[in-house]
């Protein structure tokens, strides 16, 4: 299980300048920040307050396409996550950026998914 696991999401920040994105959770005991560095693109769902989380898994980028295709396809012509022409296009795009699939499963409330280089859970 996650080091988060049942931890309560307080608050969460996305700074797209520095391409990090910043949870800050807590349980009765700790207070921790989950921070994405470098990241690529996100979708989180179910935003909502006290959402808790149920673990944060890293998962492969083959899992990611076949996952999230018919989003990345919807959203082509919004130019999401990036401009491109082909599926094929993005999918070379994500896969040279060095990134990893980390998805957040809930308990309850917010839950979604980044491609980041790197992740790291931080005690405060």
């Amino acid at each position: 299980m996650s080091p988060i696991h049942d931890y309560i999401i307080k608050c969460y920040s996305v700074n797209f300048e520095d391409k990090k994105i910043v949870l800050d959770v807590s349980n009765d005991i700790e207070d921790k920040q989950v921070v994405f560095h470098n990241f690529f693109c996100y979708k989180f769902y179910d935003e909502m307050p006290y959402s808790i989380i149920l673990d944060l898994e890293e998962r492969s980028l083959d899992d990611f396409f076949s996952e999230n295709k018919e989003l990345l396809q919807e959203e082509e012509k919004r130019a999401w996550p990036i401009v491109y022409d082909t599926f094929d296009e993005l999918e070379s795009e994500i896969r040279s950026a060095n990134v990893s699939y980390q998805v957040l499963y809930s308990s309850y409330g917010l839950n979604g998914w980044v491609l980041a280089n790197h992740v790291e859970i931080i005690s405060k």
